[in-house]
């Protein structure tokens, strides 16, 4: 793909967030060889690049302060020409476990090489967001949640030499991202904290957990090739106890009482988003629509810190919209 600056520069990049990352960790540098599934869902993060009246200058207009943001402008600079106002909103916060960062580093990526009329690919542009995260600002990451924001979909990711990936997109599902629901538990997790503490507990004692951590993405691979809402639930499951084997602290309070009510409410499934610990989020799966209202609102009623989001899931990744 390319951009196309022959006029004002006018436009909106938005990408999905991640949920549901089955097989989440074994992405690392330190858990591989790596089998994840996750599925992309809107809304997730827009990005859009105005071009100023006036002397060449940069306006970014974020929420909150993102040392992100700015290292990603410094990294891929926008044109020094023109002035331009970046404008970063996300529906899903930072600090959900659903890979947010990840997608404002490739939705911003992506609005910066359009505005210097530069080419890219989706490909191209999660491999530098990982980079920006890990290389520029230290972070620890692994590496699915930059391919779900560019590709979108449900995808099965094979990392067996990190940080490449391969991709094998799976058929859409429309009875899965009906019943599935988004909870924050209304306090941000710092994942790569996380990721620190685990990476010191693996080096002192290795964990089977990693096995367990890919057999349940491979198991929720085949539920979705076989249209199984049950044997999906089921790996849901079984990856959460497989990082409370990881680390009992993955599996914080506050989604321990999620999780008690989803499995009073009859769910097929609940699975603690990305690293998980204190704070962050959940992915739920309801039998059917009736059943999924009734666990909405009984979240809603558990605790007034909780919230659903409305998602559905992303058929694409990276999209660009002309203003």
């Amino acid at each position: 793909m390319s951009g196309d600056t022959t006029g004002a520069v006018e436009l909106e990049v938005s990408a999905p967030v991640r949920i549901c990352d089955l097989g989440g960790w074994t992405d690392t540098w330190f858990g591989g060889p790596g089998r994840v599934l996750n599925v992309a869902v809107t809304p997730g993060v827009t990005v859009s690049v105005r071009e100023l009246a006036g002397p060449p200058r940069l306006v970014i207009d974020v929420e909150s302060p993102s040392p992100l943001v700015h290292a990603a402008v410094e990294v891929s600079p926008p044109p020094s020409d023109r002035g331009l106002e970046i404008r970063v909103r996300a529906a899903v916060p930072p600090g959900c476990g659903a890979g947010t960062s990840a997608a404002v580093a490739v939705a911003l990526l992506t609005a910066l090489a359009e505005s210097r009329g530069e080419p890219w690919s989706a490909r191209s542009i999660a491999r530098d967001a990982h980079r920006l995260e890990v290389e520029h600002l230290g972070l620890e990451s692994g590496v699915q949640d930059q391919l779900s924001a560019a590709l979108g979909g449900v995808n099965f990711i094979e990392i067996d030499a990190y940080p490449a990936g391969v991709v094998h997109r799976l058929p859409d599902w429309d009875d899965l991202g009906a019943r599935l629901s988004l909870v924050s538990v209304g306090r941000a997790h710092d994942s790569s904290s996380v990721h620190r503490d685990v990476i010191g507990r693996v080096a002192a004692q290795p964990s089977t957990a990693f096995d367990r951590l890919r057999a349940a993405a491979m198991a929720a691979r085949d539920a979705v090739l076989a249209r199984d809402l049950r044997a999906f639930g089921a790996a849901m499951i079984d990856n959460t106890e497989a990082q409370r084997a990881l680390h009992a602290d993955l599996v914080g309070v506050d989604a321990q009482r999620v999780v008690d009510l989803a499995a009073d409410c009859g769910a097929l499934g609940w699975k603690v988003n990305g690293a998980g610990g204190d704070g962050g989020s959940l992915t739920l799966l309801s039998a059917n629509a009736d059943a999924k209202r009734t666990l909405d609102a009984a979240v809603a009623r558990l605790d007034a810190r909780y919230r659903v989001f409305p998602i559905a899931i992303s058929p694409t990744g990276l999209t660009i919209r002309r203003l």
